[in-house]
Formats: structure tokens, C-alpha cells, sequence
């Protein structure tokens, strides 16, 4: 009882980091990220072919760090590669210089930046209500979010947001100008659209609020530091634009998304042709606010507690909550405000929902938290009471006491079960091992051919060779590189249903194709309208005029040679031809 006191008994701002009874309850915080994040490690370290999703895009080519002849003049690997910040790349450089593989240290990174992460929260927790319960159960929610999502687990650029953007906040809140201005430049090196938004939070404190008036400093000192985070904002994202246009070109132009169905429902960048729900809420072009855990949802009652009289009377902590809650509504503010000027000036500042996707959930897991201090703290007065007269109950107190203290631990214990927390993080784990191995004897600057989305996806992963074009890899975004995809993937498909070998032969000249993947059905009259990231695009041409092919029943080119240039890998789903021999086939 005497911990339970303690957690909810207020501290002192001036001692909070002083105080020695804090110390226990940071530890009991830290508990979080260790459970999801030592289950989550055991589960990526258990398989030799287990890969996160998104860690295929942004960390696979990283390999080149540590050996230098991965993935030599490989197009898809210079492309991600130069839209990744210097600072995501260099963090990987340096653990690279010892020894550690990039993909290696992917599965280690996602505990370390969410233990970072959950110091950092406590803190602000306790900044906003300097109650120690708040800072666990804030903590809690924290953990329960991300680690039920991917991009905390990819350990790519958008991973590093938790960490820093927590850093960005708690200096702000303790007014420490250069803790905030340092996190503001960590943020440009490795996402730098999160810089416009903790740039429009230090814009809106700026203003202050007399009554309902509003007024602006009239000293220009006071304009400093937001001058010098205009400058190092402003800077940081010139630099970053300039080094994507230069090595990969230009971003592809609205009239160019509208025209292409790449970008329309169900294409691979899907923006355009979506429901009005779906466009204003959900995917790149949404507001995508978090839905789990459900109880994230409470924090929304917070501005009724802090404004009306009524509601703030019901919890008796809530007259604790510091001026400091105020940067939530500043935070949401920035984010709506960039949310909706991406979409006016679509796609100038990228994609819109990257705004409010980080920027929805510091707000809510914060409001939540502190939302639920004061429920549980109102909760456990009133079990009190009711514990005087236990032996008076009626069967309406049990059914109070059990509906809430299930609920209670519903809230704790369902988003902690770890096939619901892993399910979600995106892993892929590797169906082919046999061909894999076999991918893997290859000379390292091999070049695969494939249709198959299982195969042309994970073998730069499971292999680390590469492939000529993927659904995974075919981004659209920048018209040169895009052009290239879907020109290899246009003759790859010309090729594969041509009925002359002369064609299929100059195919493999012209791309250097070691390796010819098929899947085993890929004569069958729907293999190919089941390829979505083929229907679905501006490669639907050459998909049409494959299907009219096989509709002529005449045997296509590839069908001839398969007897004599298949290569044995174990894997019954697959035809995987020696492209060596395809050449010397007459």
C-alpha cells in the first residue's frame, strides 16, 4: 500500500530529479521495453531466413559497408540508398567499422532506441503531471503502441523518430535551448520531415495567450532561437532535397500521379480513387491516428478534465496537471497545419500522413497516460471506501469491483501476448531455404530474374544478391528510377511469354540475368492477373498482351528449354533456369 501511496503522491518540479523514490518507479518504466523488446529480439534471431519488412527496403543494401562487393552498379541499391538521411546511414557506418553487420544490428537496434524512447517519456509524463504513476502507465502505453506496429521493429529512419522527436520534447519542456536545438538537427539527419513540425511547435510558443487576446514578443531577442531553428530547418531540408534530386532525379509531379494507376486504388502508391473515409483517415494521404492499443483513445477526455469545472472535480490529481500539457496542443496543432498544407501542396512536402502519424501518437500515448493516472487514482479511492464495507457488498459491488478490475487487467495483459504484439511488426520469414543457398553460391554481383514476389522480394535479404525488379522495390515516387522498373519489368514480362528464343536470349543480354525464376503455374491463363503490382500499373500493357499469348495455346519460348536448363534447389513451387544455358539453346 505504501508503494501504491507513493505512486500517485505528488513531487515536487523543482526535486523531481532529485527525488529518490523516482529512481524505482523509471525502473519499473524500463520493464516495458524490455518485455516486448527481448521477445521481439528472440523472435528475429530464431530463424536464419527472418527479415522485417521494411528493413528489406531501407537496411539490405547497407551490407555494402561491411563488404563492398554486394551489390555492385545495382540500381535498386543506389536508389535506396540515396533517399536515406546521412545520419540513418552513418549510424549504420560507424557499427560497421567494428565488425556488425547492418542487418544484424537491425534486430538489436528497435530495444535500444525504445528503452531511449521510455526515459525520455517518463520524463515528460512527470513534466506534465508530476505524479510517478504517470510516468508508468504513459510508458506503458508508449511500449504497448509500438511495439505492435513496424516501424519502431524496421529499425529504419522513421524508427529513430520515437527517441529523438521524445528528446525534442523534453527539452523543450525543461527549456533547455540547446538539448531541443541539438534534437531538432537529429531530426534533419534522419527524418527530416519531423523538423517541420517541431518547427511549428517552437513558431506557436511564440504566442502568448492574455485572456483572449494574443500578442507576439516585441523584442527581437525572443525571436533567436526560433530564428536559428528556421535557419538550421530550412538548411537541413535544402541539403537533404538536394542530395535526393541529384542522385536519383526528381520527385514524379501530380499531373504524372494522377495519370498513373500506380497511384490510384490498390496500385502500389495508392493516393487517388480511395473512398473519402479511407483518403482523409487512412494510408499516405490519412490523418492515420492510432487505434491500439483502444485505451489510447482516453486522452481525448483530457481537454474536458483541464477546461470543465465539472469533470476536473471528479479526479483530484487533475489540479496537479502543470501549464506544460499545453505543448500537446501545440504539437497536434503543427501537425494538422503541415498535414493539411502537404496536401494543398501535394506532393511538394511529401507525403502528408508522415505529419500526423508521429505526431497523433506522442499526443495521445501522453494524454492517455495521464488521463489514466487519474482514473486509476479516482478508481482505487473508491475501492477503498468500498473495502470498509466488504462485508456489506450486494451483488452489484462484486459486479462493479469485477467488470472493472477485469477491464483493468485486460488493458495491461492483451497488447502484452505475444502473438498479437509480433504479428504485427511485419516479419517475413523465408518459405525457399534450398534456393536461397542455392541464389547464395552465385558470384556476388549475380543478377536474378523473377516474376515471383516471394523470391524477387527476399533475395536480396536472404541471399544478398540482386534482382532486377520487385514489387517491394518498385517505388514510384521519382519518375527516372520508377522509369527503369517498369521498363525491366515490362521486357522481363515481354520476355518470359515470348514464343521466340532469339527474344528471350537478348532479354538475358541485356541484363546480365544469371538466374531465371518462374513459379510453377506461370502458364496458367490467371498467374498473371493475380500479379497486382503488375495489373495495377503502367506495366497492365504488357500484362494484357502475355495473357492474350497464353490464349493462342502456342508454346512460349521458355518451355523449350526448361528441360535442359533447370537447376535442382528443393523448392517444388519453383522453376529456376540457368540463364548460361538459355543463351547457348538454340
Amino acid at each position: 500500500m505504501n508503494i501504491a501511496k507513493a505512486g500517485f503522491a505528488r513531487v515536487s518540479t523543482s526535486l523531481l530529479f532529485k527525488n529518490p523514490a523516482i529512481k524505482f518507479w523509471l525502473a519499473v518504466s524500463f520493464l516495458w521495453p524490455l518485455y516486448f523488446g527481448l521477445i521481439s529480439l528472440f523472435y528475429a534471431t530464431s530463424s536464419e531466413h527472418i527479415v522485417q519488412d521494411d528493413a528489406r527496403l531501407h537496411v539490405v543494401w547497407l551490407q555494402r559497408l561491411v563488404d563492398p562487393d554486394l551489390f555492385v552498379r545495382d540500381a535498386i541499391a543506389h536508389y535506396f540508398t540515396a533517399i536515406q538521411p546521412v545520419g540513418f546511414q552513418l549510424f549504420y557506418r560507424l557499427f560497421a567499422l567494428v565488425g556488425i553487420e547492418p542487418l544484424t544490428l537491425a534486430k538489436f537496434l528497435p530495444l535500444l532506441l525504445a528503452l531511449v524512447t521510455t526515459g525520455y517519456c517518463f520524463w515528460i509524463a512527470l513534466l506534465l503531471l508530476p505524479i510517478p504513476m504517470s510516468g508508468v502507465l504513459t510508458t506503458l502505453l508508449l511500449n504497448q503502441n509500438i511495439w505492435i506496429r513496424d516501424d519502431l521493429i524496421a529499425a529504419s529512419p522513421r524508427s529513430f523518430v520515437y527517441p529523438i522527436f521524445s528528446a525534442f520534447l523534453y527539452y523543450l519542456l525543461k527549456d533547455s535551448k540547446v538539448g531541443y536545438l541539438v534534437a531538432l538537427g537529429l531530426l534533419g539527419l534522419f527524418y527530416p520531415q519531423m523538423m517541420l513540425v517541431a518547427l511549428g511547435i517552437l513558431t506557436l510558443r511564440l504566442v502568448q495567450w492574455r485572456g483572449k487576446r494574443y500578442w507576439l514578443p516585441n523584442k527581437w531577442p525572443a525571436y533567436g532561437v526560433w530564428l536559428f531553428a528556421l535557419a538550421l530547418t530550412l538548411g537541413m531540408l535544402l541539403t537533404f532535397s538536394g542530395q535526393v534530386e541529384n542522385e536519383v532525379g526528381q520527385l514524379t509531379s501530380l499531373a504524372e500521379m494522377r495519370d498513373w494507376p500506380e497511384f490510384q486504388l490498390n496500385g502500389r502508391g495508392e493516393y487517388f480513387g480511395v473512398s473519402p473515409l479511407s483518403f482523409w483517415f487512412d494510408g499516405s494521404s490519412g490523418l492515420r491516428f492510432p487505434l491500439f492499443p483502444p485505451i489510447i483513445g482516453l486522452g481525448v477526455l483530457l481537454p474536458l478534465v483541464i477546461r470543465q469545472g465539472k469533470f476536473r472535480a471528479m479526479f483530484p490529481l487533475a489540479t496537479h496537471i502543470t501549464a506544460q500539457v499545453g505543448v500537446l496542443a501545440q504539437l497536434i496543432a503543427s501537425a494538422l497545419g503541415l498535414f493539411l498544407l502537404a496536401h494543398i501542396i501535394f506532393p511538394t512536402l511529401y507525403l502528408p500522413s508522415r505529419y500526423t502519424f508521429y505526431s497523433s501518437r506522442f499526443v495521445l500515448i501522453l494524454a492517455s497516460g495521464l488521463m489514466m493516472t487519474l482514473v486509476l487514482q479516482r478508481w482505487l479511492m473508491w475501492l477503498r471506501c468500498q473495502w470498509w464495507r466488504f462485508g456489506q457488498w450486494q451483488v452489484l459491488d462484486y459486479l462493479k469491483v469485477g467488470v472493472s478490475g477485469g477491464f483493468a487487467i485486460a488493458v495491461l495483459v492483451t497488447p502484452a501476448v505475444p502473438f498479437l504484439f509480433l504479428g504485427g511488426q511485419g516479419w517475413v520469414v523465408g518459405e525457399t531455404p534450398g534456393l536461397y543457398r542455392e541464389v547464395a553460391r552465385l558470384p556476388k554481383d549475380a543478377m536474378i530474374a523473377s516474376l515471383v514476389r516471394e523470391v524477387n522480394d527476399n533475395i536480396p535479404a536472404f541471399s544478398e544478391r540482386s534482382v532486377l525488379v520487385g514489387r517491394e522495390f518498385a517505388l514510384p515516387y521519382h519518375v527516372a528510377f520508377y522509369d527503369e522498373m517498369r521498363q525491366r519489368a515490362v521486357d522481363l514480362v515481354n520476355a518470359q511469354y515470348s514464343l521466340e528464343i532469339a527474344e528471350v536470349q537478348s532479354f538475358v543480354e541485356k541484363y546480365g540475368v544469371d538466374l531465371w525464376i518462374l513459379s510453377v503455374d506461370f502458364l496458367q491463363p490467371d498467374y498473371l492477373s493475380r500479379q497486382g503490382w503488375l495489373v495495377n500499373s503502367s506495366m497492365q500493357g504488357a500484362v494484357v498482351d502475355a495473357i492474350a499469348t497464353l490464349e493462342t495455346d502456342k508454346p512460349v519460348a521458355l518451355t523449350t528449354v526448361i528441360p535442359i536448363c533447370s537447376v535442382q534447389t528443393g523448392s517444388p513451387n519453383f522453376i529456376v533456369l540457368d540463364a548460361n544455358c538459355v543463351m547457348s539453346s538454340v
